[in-house]
């Protein structure tokens, strides 16, 4: 009689048996994402964009201070008028006298006041880009301060009754720059082209990539 090699049913090894099927439920909440994933999603999204170029650059306008001047002549006048009166009570204090005080006070006002709206104007360079807003600040060395549009909260402008003669204007940007967080770019022409034009850079850049404050 010729013996069956197949095993009992009851005496079949662990290792013949088919694997089981993990039948538990996937977990609810899917893994979080990793910052480092955040930030290369970020980088990609930017190396789509188009290449950085610039907007607009420019100075404040020397019309903004206008009205600082116009104080500044006003106060020459009455400062000759004032010397013509005590020149009409004191014999000693003649015309010649008033009209060399008057230049003397005018020439050295005006270093002062000129000069220094002259060196603010020349000290200060403003460049808009496609992704950036740089602030170029001094004459001799140079200081640049730079704030990503994308960073920019808020764009405000203000207007003196000085620069609404003249077609000027300030405007104000509020950002999260922990460095710069308010920015003005000061006394310029077209203040509302450069105002909206930051604007919508801004949403442009923001609806274009990945943005990331704080990990």
């Amino acid at each position: 009689m010729t013996d069956d090699p197949t095993p009992p049913a009851d005496k079949v090894s662990a290792d013949d048996a088919p694997p089981r099927v993990d039948e538990s439920p996937a977990p609810s909440n899917p893994p979080r994402r990793d910052p480092a994933d955040r930030l290369r999603a970020k980088a990609a999204a930017s190396h789509d964009r188009e290449p950085e170029g610039e907007v607009w650059s420019g100075r404040t306008s020397a019309k903004h201070y206008a009205g600082r001047i116009a104080i500044w002549l006003l106060a020459i006048v009455a400062a000759a008028v004032l010397l013509a009166l005590l020149a009409s009570t004191i014999e000693a204090f003649t015309g010649k006298h008033v009209f060399w005080i008057v230049v003397v006070l005018l020439l050295a006002s005006g270093v002062w006041v000129i000069g220094g709206i002259f060196l603010g104007i020349l000290g200060c360079h403003y460049r808009l880009t496609t992704e950036r807003l740089f602030i170029e600040r001094g004459i001799l060395s140079r200081t640049i301060d730079q704030t990503e549009l994308i960073r920019v909260d808020d764009v405000r402008m203000r207007k003196s009754l000085t620069d609404r003669l003249f077609g000027l204007g300030t405007v104000s940007i509020i950002s999260t720059d922990s460095t710069d967080a308010a920015l003005e770019v000061e006394g310029i022409t077209e203040p509302e082209k450069v105002a909206e034009a930051i604007r919508s850079r801004m949403r442009t850049l923001r609806k274009g990539s990945l943005f990331v404050e704080n990990l």
